[in-house]
């Protein structure tokens, strides 16, 4: 049997930087496009990248949740996990988000503006989630922490333990979320269930221990970030929907976002993006 590649996207928590980072912004006032052409500026970034991109438009032809086939197929691509040894899209993105050069962020702003268009108009999951870290992170979380990855977490700690492991210095986050992002129906792994927190999510530290040897538990409440880390992609007002998540979860309140989109032209001219926007504010011609 095939060895299965545990996805780091999981496990990298321990990524994250130890310093309060500029707010992601400046993606917003992009344009939606396909995500053929939202790739092209990253494209000599990502081995095979026109195969792994029609791979994600295949199988996100007849989307989930209102989402167009676009919005869904940038998740998907997201959680696709690239052949060893080269670095999967996710490892790329979550390196940019987390530096402090939020310059180097700029040939991802057309990705960005339709995966978290895509996202923003998910439902939220309110309930417990779960992360895991090879190591001991309990010295780094004391009062509060931001991630500024896209971090994946589980719904169940089972599946999360099989990713971990039973083996060696470990540390498993149990995680009270109000704003998770359920993206089964739009991952290439649906089988793990997979729920993402925003880039910016902020967390209060409840309490850490030791369960047993070698394993360690750091409980976080996600709470409102104490200044606005990452700008939404669009502002359109937001019908709001409720939703009851599975077993003890009583209480959820879900948003979701319908998008606007404005018309636009892209052409690219070797790595630079030559944009031309029409847009109905004419404070923005």
């Amino acid at each position: 049997m095939a060895r299965r590649i545990v996805p780091d996207r999981f496990l990298d928590a321990g990524e994250e930087p130890d310093q309060a980072l500029t707010p992601i912004e400046g993606y917003e006032k992009l344009p939606l496009v396909s995500l053929i052409d939202a790739i092209q500026p990253i494209k000599s970034l990502l081995h095979n990248a026109d195969s792994m991109t029609e791979t994600a438009r295949r199988n996100s032809r007849k989307p989930a949740d209102n989402l167009t086939p676009d919005e869904s197929a940038a998740i998907h691509l997201y959680t696709m996990q690239w052949p060893e040894p080269y670095p999967s899209l996710y490892s790329i993105l979550n390196q940019k988000l987390r530096s402090k050069h939020r310059e180097t962020l700029i040939p991802w702003f057309l990705f960005l503006k339709l995966f978290f268009t895509g996202l923003y108009k998910l439902p939220s999951f309110n309930g417990t989630i779960w992360r895991g870290v090879l190591g001991n992170l309990t010295g780094q979380y004391d009062e509060d922490h931001i991630w500024w990855g896209a971090s994946s977490c589980t719904e169940t700690m089972p599946i999360m333990e099989t990713f971990i492991g039973s083996n060696g210095v470990r540390t498993l986050f149990t995680i009270e979320c109000t704003n998770g992002k359920v993206i089964k129906a739009h991952s290439y792994f649906k089988e793990e269930n997979e729920i993402l927190l925003m880039p910016g999510s902020y967390f209060q530290v409840v309490g850490k221990w030791k369960p047993a040897t070698d394993l360690y538990m750091i409980h976080l409440r996600e709470k409102t970030p104490p200044y606005q880390t990452i700008v939404r992609p669009f502002d359109a007002p937001a019908p709001s929907i409720r939703i009851q998540s599975p077993e003890k979860h009583t209480n959820s309140a879900e948003t979701q976002e319908i998008s606007s989109h404005n018309t636009a032209s892209t052409k690219y001219q070797g790595n630079f993006v030559v944009f031309s926007f029409i847009f109905q504010n004419p404070l923005m011609r």
